[in-house]
């Protein structure tokens, strides 16, 4: 179980002073290290940038099989229909879900093959969206970093989304950060937070201990999304 060491009340401060803004409009790529991540933290750009017209894919780095540990057959079946249950509350079709398979918790040993999948998918019109590289997960700092090789070769925009940051850090660790912040109009947020709804495996667990109780869904609530360009 995370005890997080910073409350919402201590880093709304820092929500608030961050810097309004707008994505470029360019073709959206959306790296989620797990069914989950690309709804926790950038669901409400996604529907934004759809009902904009925007084309936005979500590349599935792996199919979060082994988030509760190894020994689940069936959880990555389950996953992968939570993740497609739910971006389609974004305004997603199947087919704008690109699933790579990746090992789970283990994507820091795949770099370089997750590297090869993600450059055919990025050019300079590509504004890619990837966990922060400090995100406290392995699996999400190993995105992160591939995401700034494949944004580097390709001349492509990068922009970070947080997660477990505000869980596992503090706000001491974004100060003078040039946070962006994204307002969600109220049929966005409410996309989001059905979408949200759809991952029942991470939200509810026979233990007792979900990966998402509910005290940790406080950043996915709120009626914006903090970013950082890269």
């Amino acid at each position: 179980m995370i005890v997080p060491l910073s409350l919402e009340e201590e880093w709304s401060p820092m929500w608030e002073a961050a810097t309004s803004w707008q994505p470029s409009g360019k073709n959206v790529l959306v790296i989620s290290p797990h069914p989950d991540d690309e709804t926790l933290g950038a669901g409400g750009l996604i529907s934004t940038q759809v009902s904009e017209g925007v084309p936005v894919q979500v590349v599935a780095v792996t199919d979060g099989e082994n988030a509760y540990g190894r020994g689940d057959s069936t959880l990555a079946a389950n996953r992968r229909m939570e993740q497609s249950a739910a971006v389609k509350q974004l305004g997603l079709k199947p087919g704008d879900v690109i699933r790579l398979g990746l090992t789970d918790s283990a994507v820091s040993s795949e770099e370089r093959t997750l590297t090869e999948r993600l450059l055919p998918l990025v050019s300079r019109e590509t504004h890619i969206f990837a966990p922060w590289i400090g995100d406290f997960h392995p699996d999400h700092e190993a995105c992160g970093r591939v995401a700034q090789t494949v944004a580097q070769r390709a001349g492509a925009s990068l922009t970070f989304y947080f997660f477990w940051t505000w869980h596992r850090g503090t706000p001491q660790l974004l100060k003078n950060l040039p946070l962006r912040s994204l307002s969600l109009s109220p049929d966005h947020r409410r996309s989001k937070l059905t979408a949200l709804s759809q991952y029942r495996s991470q939200l509810e667990h026979p233990s007792g201990q979900p990966i998402l109780p509910d005290e940790l869904l406080w950043p996915a609530r709120r009626s914006t999304e903090i970013f950082l360009p890269s």
